[in-house]
């Protein structure tokens, strides 16, 4: 692709953006990409948002910034094609030159496009996942008045129906999420930056140096490989991560491409390490951290400067079984089992987005993250078997466990749910609205029995009665 509209509309012995003499060769059969969200404050605030596609970055300005709502379609203009080097620009572009103003690396991450990213491209209809340090799930860039249009540059930036998405009142992402991805600074901050330390690259030549040989003693010492095409070293750990999720089928993926896990039966917990400090959320984005101080104060003693842990929550009984009612009251004093935090994922360590990378190396660095804690603590590490599916799964079924969990060994962390993360469960359980109940009879005490009913889904949440149930109570529980 020709970057020739960009450097004819550049000095570049006035402006520190990056020249683009350096050419990244498309890869045959690549699928996914960088992708960069950039805040620019030129003469009208604008985001602009990049994608990597055949060795350039292709650029849509975004007047309004994207949004979280998929009931929002969001103006996004195609501009001309920006180098590769342009994604790690932030700073300040001089007075009379081109889009002069301060520009902060708002986001970035990986995209995963569906399909031929090319050909879609060219059709002006592009879908795909972000999986950034802000933005995450499932996108759309469409061209307006789609192929017959390709001469025309205005698109839509849609976000589509997933988990990823919110409802109007919290949709303003760009609000909620002002700093900078690569520096954790504010557009103010930025602006008063010295000159000679907001180059293209972030830091002078010997800054960059020393920290790219820290990094490679810490990833060698980590037993990770550290590849050339790692091009995220230092960022600021993600205020949040939507988490990926398991789809549920009926039989076990055989062979070693898989590992298996126990499917936990508890509640599903992501945890935010940041310099010494400890937050626990639900899947949800709910925080839990004052409930949780416990699995908190562990995590916050893990030696590690940032990360992310994705793992689930259950309530241990004496004989070291789950218990799923005994966790419900937990937190209402009325149970004496034990919460433990079974982490199964790192996503993002000590500066580094770790989504891009294949499941058995996230989980090989967890592994060594979590050695030195206690066997018997707060956090444990939820180890795996790689293959013998139906064998596991027999097995946790005997011992009367939830279920299996199996994924994809190679596979990266994606939002949402995919089918390289597949349970089966050994039980089925449904969850039940109390909407009445009877008057006891003879000796019996409290209530006769509970009056049940569910919400169908598939008739506008219509609100219907399923059955009642008046045993297994105990006199303590009546």
């Amino acid at each position: 692709m020709s970057l020739r509209d960009y450097k004819r509309k550049r000095d570049f012995a006035k402006t520190s953006e990056p020249s683009g003499t350096r050419t990244r060769r498309p890869t045959v059969g690549k699928s996914e990409g960088l992708f960069v969200i950039q805040k620019h404050a030129a003469r009208r605030l604008h985001y602009v948002f990049r994608l990597e596609l055949g060795g350039t970055l292709k650029s849509w300005a975004v007047p309004k910034g994207p949004s979280l709502n998929p009931a929002d379609k969001r103006l996004a203009v195609h501009v001309e094609d920006h180098p590769m080097e342009y994604a790690d620009f932030e700073g300040i572009i001089p007075a009379r030159q081109y889009g002069a103003g301060t520009v902060m690396v708002w986001d970035r991450g990986e995209w995963i496009p569906d399909g031929d990213p090319t050909a879609a491209y060219k059709k002006g209809h592009l879908k795909f996942t972000l999986a950034g340090q802000k933005l995450q799930g499932r996108w759309t860039l469409v061209r307006m008045g789609g192929a017959r249009n390709q001469d025309k540059n205005n698109w839509l930036l849609i976000k589509e129906r997933d988990g990823a998405g919110r409802a109007a009142a919290s949709a303003d992402a760009t609000l909620a999420m002002a700093k900078s991805a690569k520096s954790g600074m504010s557009m103010d901050e930025i602006a008063k930056a010295k000159p000679d330390t907001w180059r293209s690259h972030g830091r002078s030549a010997r800054s960059e140096q020393r920290h790219a040989s820290e990094s490679e003693q810490s990833s060698s010492r980590a037993g990770i490989s550290s590849p050339a095409s790692e091009r995220r070293r230092g960022i600021a750990c993600p205020e949040w991560i939507q988490p990926q999720l398991a789809t549920l089928v009926d039989a076990v993926p055989e062979g070693d491409d898989w590992i298996h896990e126990l499917k936990y039966d508890g509640y599903r917990m992501l945890c935010r390490i940041d310099r010494g400090a400890a937050q626990l959320f639900s899947r949800n984005g709910r925080e839990w951290t004052k409930k949780l101080s416990e699995q908190a104060l562990a995590a916050a003693g893990l030696a590690v400067e940032n990360a992310w842990l994705d793992g689930e929550l259950v309530a241990l009984n004496h004989d070291g079984t789950m218990s799923f009612q005994a966790l419900q009251n937990a937190f209402d004093h009325r149970s004496d089992a034990r919460l433990v935090y079974y982490v199964f994922d790192l996503l993002f360590f000590n500066g580094l987005d770790f989504r891009s990378r294949p499941l058995h190396e996230r989980k090989r660095q967890l592994a060594s993250l979590l050695d030195e804690i206690p066997e018997n603590g707060p956090i444990r590490y939820s180890d795996h078997i790689r293959g013998e599916g139906r064998a596991v799964f027999e097995t946790a079924c005997r011992r009367g466990l939830e279920g299996l969990i199996a994924k994809r060994a190679d596979s990266r962390y994606l939002v949402g749910r995919n089918r390289n993360w597949v349970k089966l469960k050994c039980h089925r359980r449904q969850e039940f609205v109390i909407g009445g109940f009877t008057d006891p009879t003879g000796s019996r005490r409290g209530f006769g029995a509970l009056l049940l009913g569910v919400y169908e889904k598939e008739r506008d949440r219509r609100f219907v009665y399923v059955g009642r149930v008046g045993t297994g109570f105990s006199e303590t529980r009546l």
